[in-house]
């Protein structure tokens, strides 16, 4: 059982898919748990009961030879992206007092700027300029795709509910880019993904368990389980396979894959939020997806397939589809990512 998870653990596609559903089902499932406009559970036992979760998965898939030579002096690191992500997801639940589903996955997209701004400085791997307008464009795509309603005098209506859910998922987007590109060197530089996660998900929980028992109420929240529901455990479900996911996403692939699955999850939630909550489906809602769409087919195609005239790659479909090829996808993928890594020296070899 564990190998067969460790084969599907390292495959991005599945990796992905799963990630973008676990992402869309979180912020319905927060929404659904609320009551009257607010929680009736405490948020932070939620939290804690999520990073045990995590942390009983992690430690249960941790191999043998792995946990003998666990050194304690090797984990102080993981304190920083620990504490963020904590301070994330308490934010999370105060953000959706304030916001609908699509306003939080438009806002929640912030983090593209955020991460890629840190990504580029802490990871050092430059991005082609087409890259870069990619992101932009992809920044334009998911605010046409949720904007907000206008009244009917025409104009806008934005309520203080929606300006105290924009400062909040601002501080979301710098926690999690901060905590995410970090963890993402940790986890790289780390010899097993799952070791990374036990120490990170061990800090969690203490970092939680700190916050609970220095507050007025919130021991007696986490043993009463005030307020909990199914609706509520599904909550804690989805944040815990959540984290896993991104644990692996940083670990086979990088921040800007994750950023570009959370922008895919929007979709869904939206779709998902007319069909369960009333929401409407407009037409600048289709237009914004579609340039995402281009966002993700100008960032991803190799540098060789953009310039290419129409007549080239037609031609090569061609000649491929009649040779019966079907490796000159993986091949452009690898071609990109070289020249991404390493533009200058794809220069020279050219």
């Amino acid at each position: 059982m564990l190998e067969s998870f460790g084969r599907w653990s390292q495959n991005r596609l599945v990796l992905v898919v799963v990630l973008m559903a676990s992402y869309s089902i979180q912020s319905l499932l927060i929404t659904a748990s609320k009551r009257s406009g607010d929680f009736e559970y405490d948020v932070r036992v939620t939290v804690l009961f999520a990073e045990l979760l995590k942390l009983i998965f992690a430690v249960s898939v941790l191999p043998s030879e792995v946990r003998r030579n666990l050194h304690f002096r090797s984990s102080y690191p993981y304190t920083l992206p620990a504490v963020l992500y904590l301070l994330q997801n308490q934010l999370v639940f105060s953000a959706l007092r304030h916001l609908s589903p699509p306003e939080y996955q438009l806002l929640n997209n912030g983090k593209l700027f955020t991460t890629s701004l840190i990504y580029r400085v802490v990871m050092k791997r430059p991005l082609r300029v087409a890259q870069w307008l990619a992101l932009f464009l992809l920044g334009i795509g998911m605010a046409l795709a949720t904007k907000p309603d206008a009244g009917s005098n025409g104009v806008a209506v934005v309520s203080s509910d929606l300006w105290r859910g924009i400062g909040l998922m601002t501080v979301v987007a710098w926690c999690s880019a901060i905590a995410g590109v970090s963890n993402e060197r940790l986890i790289k530089e780390s010899p097993s993904v799952v070791e990374a996660n036990t120490w990170l998900y061990a800090y969690g929980c203490l970092a939680c368990l700190f916050q609970l028992f220095f507050s007025t109420d919130g021991v007696q929240n986490l043993f009463q389980l005030k307020g909990f529901t199914l609706v509520t455990w599904l909550v804690v479900l989805c944040n815990a396979v959540l984290g896993q996911s991104i644990a692996y996403i940083m670990k086979y692939a990088d921040s800007i894959v994750k950023i570009y699955a959370v922008c895919a999850a929007m979709i869904f939630t939206t779709l998902a939020s007319v069909c369960f909550f009333g929401y409407e489906l407009h037409f600048h809602m289709v237009g914004g997806y579609l340039t995402c769409a281009v966002s993700t087919c100008l960032y991803y195609c190799p540098p060789e397939l953009l310039v290419a005239v129409d007549s080239e790659v037609l031609s090569s479909a061609c000649s491929s589809r009649a040779n019966g090829s079907t490796s000159s996808v993986p091949a452009a993928m690898e071609v990109q990512d070289s020249s991404s890594k390493n533009p200058r020296e794809a220069k020279k070899k050219a």
